[in-house]
């Protein structure tokens, strides 16, 4: 299922308006998991709004300094894919999964963001170096530069937005 994207905007006279209303363009199927890139808040630069990864070489998991990054995340059932490092290595090929990615437990990785993951549907299973949660639709967690891996052990696709926001708090 692509995630219908609604963007709106100000004309010339200072109306808002409907500027985009469509399937989100950003759209990046990695194999146990597929990416749908939102929008992209870049102080730095107004305009960039939305970069397709489908087209870039690579693309950053974090928002740009000062900025945030909106995004839908499907994690296929687990099946012991997100441990197996050849998904992981060939998804990092085009993903850049953050500051440090530990290679004694693939997936697990750490952002220097402050996150909020909202379960849309299916189940996962969060894991952090002490412990982990099972968590279903309509589970929110605040995500707090902490080391982090998502792992879904059910039968069924689990899907949700993340909002990644940048802060000094987390650098």
């Amino acid at each position: 299922m692509r995630t219908r994207r609604i963007v709106t905007g100000i004309d010339s006279e200072g109306k808002s308006f409907f500027q985009e209303d469509g399937d989100s363009p950003g759209y990046l199927n990695l194999g146990a998991f597929v990416d749908e890139e939102i929008w992209i808040d870049d102080p730095s630069n107004i305009d960039v709004g939305y970069v397709d990864p489908a087209s870039a070489d690579k693309f950053d998991l974090e928002p740009p300094a000062g900025g945030s990054r909106a995004r839908v995340f499907t994690f296929m059932p687990d099946k012991g894919q997100s441990y197996d490092p050849e998904i992981i290595a060939q998804a990092s090929q085009r993903f850049d999964p953050g500051h440090a990615m530990d290679p004694e437990n693939p997936g697990m990785h750490t952002t220097a963001t402050i996150d909020y993951g909202i379960v849309l549907s299916g189940n996962i299973t969060l894991e952090l170096d002490e412990g982990s949660r099972e968590l279903g639709p309509g589970d929110i967690v605040v995500q707090r530069a902490t080391a982090h891996a998502w792992r879904n052990y059910s039968e069924e696709p689990c899907t949700m937005l993340f909002v990644l926001i940048s802060s000094p708090n987390y650098n």
